[in-house]
């Protein structure tokens, strides 16, 4: 390969490379989460057959309009344990998690009253539907506590 492809080549990596690096975590979000989260991650995404760079894009506030993405994103819900006997989200099962970190609760709780009701409407009893409008509406209500695993 010469050097005239080599240099555009390395160029077109470090250009891109912050795009896919600029999602950010919460800061409540720790290594070890994400260690913990891995196996019910792998699941989801091997049921759903999302595609990594979806999750991705999602991380990096882009909401790619994918089946297997929706589903994913419920199929998250079920493993952790947030989805009551109706399927829905379970309002109880999110504060509970963040009733260890108590300086995001007030605005969690506010976050999840204002989504759970739109997602719901707008997925008509989809249930792939209703994680996806829930979570879109989330990260927008409360971009401080929202990430996707």
């Amino acid at each position: 390969m010469s050097m005239l492809v080599i240099v555009p080549l390395m160029l077109l990596f470090f250009i891109q490379l912050p795009i896919v690096l600029c999602g950010t975590r919460p800061s409540f979000v720790s290594d070890e989460m994400i260690a913990t989260a891995a196996s019910v991650v792998n699941a989801c995404q091997t049921q759903t057959g999302v595609a990594t760079v979806d999750i991705e894009a999602v991380r990096n506030g882009e909401w790619p309009e994918r089946r297997q993405l929706k589903c994913y994103m419920y199929c998250l819900w079920e493993q952790f344990g947030l989805v009551d006997d109706k399927r829905e989200l379970s309002l109880n099962g999110m504060l509970t998690f963040f009733q260890r970190i108590p300086a995001f609760r007030a605005e969690v709780q506010k976050a999840i009253s204002e989504c759970k009701g739109i997602g719901k409407y707008l997925a008509k009893g989809d249930n792939c539907e209703y994680a996806y409008t829930f979570n879109k509406c989330y990260a927008k209500a409360s971009p401080r506590t929202y990430y996707l695993f």
